[in-house]
């Protein structure tokens, strides 16, 4: 693992509250910087753990994910895609997962 940054764009669909998130990967954490629309996601910067390490950030079961913890206590919409979209970043910037799109469709 070796430090760096990476940033997504979420599109989170009918709310329309678009998100940006940077995580950066240093001395053995990840740290969020969260730009979004949404009153509720803006809240996750603060309330995430500056300390997160990357195993803790990919944590399963989902119910012990810390990610998940903390955004079931902030967000109100449980098909909100930002928790999935931080633990996506966190395995990305981490080296233990690569860069590739993630997308949801109601086209089939």
């Amino acid at each position: 693992m070796s430090d760096g940054s990476t940033c997504m764009s979420v599109d989170p669909g009918v709310c329309r509250f678009q998100t940006k998130i940077k995580a950066e990967y240093q001395d053995g954490a990840i740290r969020y910087h969260i730009q979004t629309d949404c009153p509720h996601a803006s809240k996750l910067e603060g309330e995430l753990d500056p300390r997160l390490s990357p195993f803790e950030a990919l944590k399963m079961p989902f119910a012990e994910n810390p990610i998940y913890i903390t955004c079931g206590k902030v967000l109100i919409h449980s098909a909100c895609p930002i928790p999935s979209a931080l633990i996506k970043c966190a395995e990305v910037v981490a080296g233990l997962g690569l860069k590739r799109n993630v997308r949801f469709d109601f086209e089939c």
